[in-house]
C-alpha cells in the first residue's frame, strides 16, 4: 500500500518546509508574545499569583507551535487517507500532552507559590510545609490518569472499558478498606480551607488541649500545657466542636471576695464603689463590662462579686492584668482598713455553762 496517493511536486516539498520554518522560527516568538500578554492582563488585574505561574506554560507552548508547524507542513502533501487519520490522531495526542503540561506546571507553580505566601507566627509556617507538595501530588496524578485516558481513547483502546472497570473495582476496594483514612483526608482538608485554627492557636478537642504545632492531612498535632505530643485524627474535627481559645479577643473574670461581718455597711458599700471605679478607670477593662455588687450573706463573710472583661486574647497579657487588679484590690482594703475573711467558727457558751466550768 502506497503512502502517497500522487505524485509530490518539488513546490509541495518547498511549500511544506516553508511552513514547517515559519513554525518553527516564529514559535519562540510567538510563545514569549503570548506569555507576555497574560501577564499584562494578570498584572492589570492584580492576580499575582496567577502572573507568576503565566510563565510555566512558555515551553509546553514552544513545544505546541513545533509540532503544529510539523503537522500542517504533512497535511498538505498527498497522503492517503489511513496514514492521514494516524497524524491527525498523533496531532491530537500532542494536543492532550501539551495540554497535560501546562497543567501540571500550574500545579507547581501554584504549589510554590502557596508555600511561599504562606502566613507566619512566631516564626513557623501556619501550615506543614509538606502539605501542598502532597496535595499536588495527589491533583498530578489525577490529571496524568484523565491523560491517559483521553490518549487511549484517541487511537480506540479496546481494552480501555475493561481496565477502567478493573480500577474501578480496585478503587472501590481501596476505599472500603481505607474509609477512616480517608474520612481524615477530608477532614485536613476541611480544616486548612475552613481555616477554623492555624499553627500557634490554642485549641481545645475532644478533651484534647493545647497548642497547634502541625497540620497534616491526616492528623493534626497538639502541644499539651504539659509539654505531651497528641496526634489528633482530623475526623475528630469534623465530628466534634473545636474550641479555639486564640480567637478570641477578650477574656472574661468572675470571682468572689469576702469581707469580715464586723464590716459596716458604710464600709461595705464604700469599697465597692472603689473597686467599680478603679476597674472603669482601668484602659484593658473593656467598657461597661465591669459589675461589683454585694451578692451574698455567706456563713464566714460579706461576699462581693466582681466581673469584667480584658480586651486581650493572649494568656500573658490576660494573667499581668488580673494580676494587676487583684493586687490594687488588696490595697483598696488597706486603705479602707478592712479585713477579708477566712473559713472559721465562733463557739459561743451559755453564762450558767461557763460558771459551772469556772467553778
Amino acid at each position: 500500500m502506497s503512502l502517497f496517493v500522487s505524485e509530490i511536486y518539488l513546490a509541495t516539498i518547498i511549500n511544506a518546509l516553508l511552513i514547517l520554518f515559519v513554525f518553527l522560527v516564529l514559535k519562540n516568538f510567538v510563545a514569549k508574545i503570548i506569555i507576555k500578554f497574560l501577564k499584562k492582563i494578570t498584572e492589570k488585574y492584580k492576580f499575582k499569583s496567577i502572573s507568576l505561574m503565566v510563565g510555566s506554560l512558555e515551553r509546553p507552548l514552544r513545544s505546541f507551535f513545533a509540532y503544529t508547524g510539523i503537522y500542517c507542513a504533512l497535511s498538505i502533501l498527498p497522503i492517503n487517507s489511513g496514514f492521514s487519520l494516524f497524524i491527525y490522531r498523533v496531532f491530537r495526542t500532542c494536543v492532550i500532552i501539551t495540554i497535560t503540561q501546562c497543567l501540571l506546571n500550574i500545579v507547581t507553580a501554584y504549589s510554590v507559590v502557596l508555600n511561599n505566601i504562606i502566613e507566619q507566627k512566631d516564626g513557623k509556617p501556619l501550615i506543614s510545609k509538606t502539605l501542598f507538595p502532597l496535595l499536588s501530588k495527589v491533583i498530578k496524578g489525577f490529571i496524568i490518569l484523565l491523560a491517559i485516558v483521553a490518549v487511549a481513547s484517541e487511537f480506540d483502546f479496546k481494552q480501555l472499558n475493561s481496565i477502567l472497570a478493573g480500577v474501578g473495582i480496585g478503587g472501590a476496594a481501596i476505599a472500603l478498606a481505607s474509609q477512616d483514612l480517608i474520612k481524615n483526608f477530608f477532614g485536613g482538608f476541611i480544616v486548612l480551607t475552613d481555616r477554623s485554627f492555624n499553627v500557634g492557636d490554642y485549641i481545645n478537642v475532644d478533651t484534647n488541649e493545647g497548642t497547634v504545632e502541625e497540620l497534616g492531612l491526616r492528623s493534626t498535632k497538639i502541644r499539651t500545657l504539659g509539654q505531651e505530643l497528641i496526634v489528633v485524627p482530623n475526623s475528630k474535627f469534623t465530628d466534634g466542636a473545636v474550641i479555639n481559645y486564640t480567637k478570641r479577643n477578650l477574656r472574661r473574670v468572675s470571682f468572689k471576695v469576702g469581707a469580715t461581718y464586723n464590716t459596716s455597711s458604710e464600709k461595705l458599700k464604700a469599697i465597692i464603689e472603689k473597686i467599680k471605679e478603679m476597674l472603669d478607670a482601668h484602659p484593658m477593662i473593656k467598657e461597661d463590662s465591669a459589675l461589683v455588687k454585694f451578692d451574698n450573706f455567706s456563713s464566714n463573710s460579706l461576699e462581693i462579686l466582681i466581673q469584667y472583661m480584658i480586651n486581650t486574647g493572649d494568656y500573658g497579657e490576660y494573667m499581668n492584668v488580673k494580676d494587676e487588679i487583684n493586687f490594687k484590690i488588696m490595697e483598696l482594703f488597706e486603705e479602707e482598713e478592712l479585713s477579708f475573711a477566712f473559713p472559721s467558727m465562733s463557739v459561743y457558751m451559755e453564762k450558767s455553762i461557763k460558771e459551772s466550768y469556772e467553778g
